[in-house]
């Protein structure tokens, strides 16, 4: 998983696995060194209160974020979202519940990217004044990206 586009899959690897994590990791800052979710460096921050447990995963390649994930426990479940995630060269921030925004450099200007989930498990993708296009991964949205706009970070 060392490519631009294959990335973005940790992340949803670490929300589907933060329970685990969670009972994994004890509180306080950490470096998970065994994990099987490719050549990534994942820090580990849980803070745990009477009322919340929470743990925070910041995933890097080398030098660069992949994305930042925050998990929290009430007692009764654990939620698990994703608030940064690094795709196709564009650093992209939780916007909403099921989609994010990025800022990225086409051509020396700056471009806002929009993804968004479907509930097809499919991908939206919006760039500021072009029509927005559907792709059936997120791979397929990021190669469409990277391709088609080159962005820069």
């Amino acid at each position: 998983m060392t490519t631009t586009t294959a990335q973005p899959n940790i992340a949803f690897a670490l929300v589907r696995d933060a329970e685990a994590l969670m009972d994994a990791v004890d509180p306080g800052a950490t470096l998970l060194a065994d994990h099987d979710y490719g050549p990534i460096t994942i820090r580990a921050r849980r803070v745990y209160t009477p009322t919340q447990d929470t743990l925070t995963l910041i995933a890097y390649h080398e030098h660069q974020l992949v994305a930042t994930i925050i998990a929290s426990n009430n007692g009764h479940r654990v939620t698990a979202r994703i608030h940064q995630i690094f795709v196709a060269g564009v650093l992209f921030k939780r916007h909403g519940d099921w989609g994010f925004v990025g800022i990225g450099r086409v051509d020396g200007r700056r471009r806002r990217f929009g993804l968004t989930a479907n509930r097809n498990h499919g991908w939206r993708v919006d760039v500021n004044g072009e029509e927005p296009t559907l792709w059936s991964s997120l791979d397929d949205a990021a190669t469409h990206i990277t391709t088609t706009y080159a962005p820069a970070t």
